[in-house]
């Protein structure tokens, strides 16, 4: 049996399109988990005790863990912030006495955002310079302040280019094999829900009768590890629905179709994140997609081009997007903007490409061969009262 990395994605795509989200309106919790049951939930506990052992037990059998932190440092707490999801939320008639909570339409996250690498070059005694994409803003994550540090010291410097993306570029004089180097990104973000599933597209808005922009008509075109001439998206297309494209309906199409065609490569996720991957150059973990439907599997870093490449075959303009962990496309619905096809609120955004071209998240020179260590960030989640 395949193990499938969106089949969950296309349970909540598969729905009705009739909910309009606003920035600046307060969510409408019922509705929105009616359309997206699964999307993780903030809530605020509090308590007029502290809380303990026996507290924590009965909050988790109601599907209420710490969002931030071991249950451990929950202990002694009188308030403290817990995820869940909408569906669990929703159906929760009353707390463990003595505690009531409410879910967060707007929070504070902070946090500290790790990228680790050893030298693998065998012999290797020269320069290295690196362009990593820091913590950025994104639609519903407003960027209060940030700070970066490099381990071992060098010169560096943030770079913001067009699309809005934080690249840290540093440059060390001389590495040699076996030398370990850590960057370091303290971020703090003010989220807020109404804006981030405002931007939601199962919860988006119909597309309104209005040109696409000049500079989005781009993302309808090819571009570096994108092509929507590639004969499965172009047959694809021709299956659409009739009328003009409509990124809410071809997007859980597209899913299906991709669902028939491609399967989850497991051991390829759990090399990077074990710190057993090893690239001369990050964009070759960005399969191309003839191997991707050769093969038949890929993770989000090699699915994320063939969503593209098809929705753009469909006439969608569709680009890359990146948040620590996952990689995935937005799509442009004419007069309501760019929507994503991925949203949670605890995400840390990274990238989004600033044209048609895939763009890695991070590049190194000379392409010496480099294992990932870390990828990782530690939160702290608070309401804006405790903050």
């Amino acid at each position: 049996m395949r193990v499938l990395f969106f089949a969950l994605l296309v349970g909540l795509l598969h729905t009705s399109y009739t909910l309009d989200i606003a920035a600046g309106d307060a969510p409408d919790w019922q509705m929105i988990g009616r359309r997206k049951p699964n999307l993780k939930a903030l809530v605020l506990v509090e308590g007029v005790r502290p809380l303990d052992l026996t507290d924590l037990a009965l909050l988790a059998d109601q599907g209420l863990i710490p969002s931030d932190r071991d249950p451990g440092a929950a202990i002694g707490l009188k308030r403290l912030v817990f995820s869940t999801t909408l569906q669990k939320w929703n159906s929760t008639r009353q707390l463990t006495e003595g505690f009531k909570g409410r879910l967060l339409s707007r929070f504070v996250m902070s946090g500290i955002y790790r990228v680790g690498f050893v030298v693998m070059a065998k012999g290797y005694h020269g320069p290295l310079k690196f362009n990593i994409t820091a913590p950025r803003e994104s639609p519903g994550f407003k960027l209060i302040s940030t700070d970066h540090l490099a381990r071992p010291s060098c010169e560096n410097f943030i770079r913001v280019d067009e699309a809005g993306n934080r690249w840290l570029e540093a440059s060390y004089p001389e590495v040699k094999e076996g030398d370990n180097i850590k960057f370091y990104f303290g971020f703090k973000y003010e989220v807020d829900m109404a804006e981030l599933l405002a931007h939601d597209l199962v919860l988006a808005k119909k597309p309104l009768d209005v040109d696409i922009p000049v500079d989005v008509l781009r993302f309808r075109g090819p571009g570096y590890k994108i092509d929507p001439g590639i004969p499965a998206a172009v047959r694809w297309a021709k299956l659409g629905y009739s009328g003009p494209p409509d990124a809410r309906h071809e997007y859980p199409r597209l899913t299906d179709s991709l669902l028939k065609l491609v399967q989850y490569d497991k051991p390829k996720r759990e090399a990077y994140f074990g710190g057993r991957a090893v690239y001369s150059d990050l964009d070759r973990m960005y399969q191309d997609i003839d191997d991707t439907l050769r093969n038949g599997k890929g993770c989000c870093p090699d699915t994320v081009l063939l969503e593209c490449a098809f929705l753009r075959a469909r006439g969608i303009p569709c680009r890359t997007a990146g948040r620590l962990g996952h990689f995935f496309s937005e799509v442009y619905v004419p007069g309501r903007g760019w929507m994503s096809t991925s949203v949670t609120p605890t995400a840390i955004p990274l990238i989004v490409s600033p044209g048609p071209d895939h763009v890695p998240y991070q590049n190194w020179a000379p392409q010496i061969p480099l294992r990932t260590t870390h990828w990782e960030a530690g939160l702290r989640i608070y309401d804006l009262e405790e903050n």
